[in-house]
């Protein structure tokens, strides 16, 4: 419904199937955290590479996972980081402007400065979050690496026996 194509849903629902057994994350916060994205107007084209970089800065934490999602949407729908959206990122592990401020060599004051300003946009964020999930970046391959720790482990154990269920069911 959200999407308005069926097939697209479904193709979807797959990479994020694909994403949570790989992941310490389950389907169902995954799937959570991409439809509040959708919620927020995130461009359904986005949504994948969007959440695995969330995933990555969550590093294997469900409830980061969420929080994030709810501040990147927030933030996608206004065009601009605001206080509340930087305060919600940064309680959930992640500064962009920290970020920002690694890649250009802009100060921190200089940033906050702007962004009071209105002049720090959703697309600088989510620069923010692409170089800091890539490599060199500080959260590069978390989710990869907190997938093999123990909680990682098991999330995919149960995430798997839940579609060996379904499957049987089918």
């Amino acid at each position: 419904v959200m999407l308005g194509d069926a097939q697209a849903a479904k193709s979807m629902l797959g990479e994020l199937r694909a994403f949570a057994d790989k992941s310490p994350f389950s389907f169902a916060g995954v799937t959570d955290a991409s439809r509040t994205l959708l919620q927020f107007g995130v461009d359904a084209g986005s949504v994948i590479p969007t959440i695995k970089r969330i995933g990555d800065v969550a590093a294997g934490d469900e409830g980061k996972i969420a929080s994030l999602s709810l501040a990147f949407g927030q933030m996608t729908s206004t065009g601009r980081l605001m206080g509340q959206d930087l305060n919600q990122m940064i309680n959930a592990g992640f500064n962009p402007l920290q970020e920002i401020s690694r890649t250009t060599g802009e100060s921190m004051a200089s940033l906050k400065k702007r962004m009071e300003d209105g002049g720090i946009s959703a697309a600088m964020v989510a620069k923010a979050f692409e170089t800091a999930t890539s490599e060199g970046g500080k959260f590069h391959g978390m989710t990869e690496r907190m997938s093999e720790s123990t909680l990682g482990l098991y999330s995919t154990l149960k995430d798997n026996a839940g579609t060996a269920v379904r499957t049987m069911a089918e």
